[in-house]
């Protein structure tokens, strides 16, 4: 703080000394003291004061900063949750149409006795009923041309 060398105490312990005389120097010396110990807590008061300033304005800006990124981060979340909605809204049309597809197909299974493999045909409804015979199965040469599902036994 101040910067007083050993030699410029002494000297002014010396003028102290012939002014006030040694029976008021002590109580002198004492009062200084009193306010160099004010003066210095004092002035730590302030340099902490400051320093705590400084840091809860960091502090601030660095609240503000992951603020904003909370922000973004929220409308990405946002921009996905809507893409999701959207493709799973899609899908279930996607669904809704392959059922109502589905409705107007019908699965003929042929046994292993007459293929290689078990057969499952996925025809639509008017296409098949010429190719019945008069027990309602399916006749294999007319369901040959039709596109097949192979399933292994």
């Amino acid at each position: 703080m101040l910067n007083i060398g050993m030699t410029e105490l002494l000297t002014f312990g010396i003028i102290a000394l012939l002014v006030l005389g040694p029976d008021k120097l002590p109580e002198a010396a004492r009062f200084a003291g009193k306010w160099y110990g004010k003066f210095k807590r004092m002035i730590s008061n302030v340099q902490n004061d400051i320093d705590r300033e400084l840091r809860m304005s960091e502090l601030r800006e660095q609240m503000q900063n992951e603020m904003k990124r909370i922000q973004e981060l929220e409308l990405k979340m946002q921009a996905q949750m809507q893409e999701l909605q959207q493709s799973h809204s899609a899908i279930e049309q996607q669904q809704q149409n392959s059922v109502t597809e589905n409705k107007n197909l019908f699965l003929t299974y042929i046994p292993l006795t007459q293929q290689k493999y078990s057969m499952l045909y996925r025809h639509p409804l008017p296409s098949v009923m010429p190719c019945t015979n008069k027990m309602g199965t399916a006749v294999v040469d007319c369901l040959e041309q039709l596109p097949e599902l192979k399933v292994a036994v």
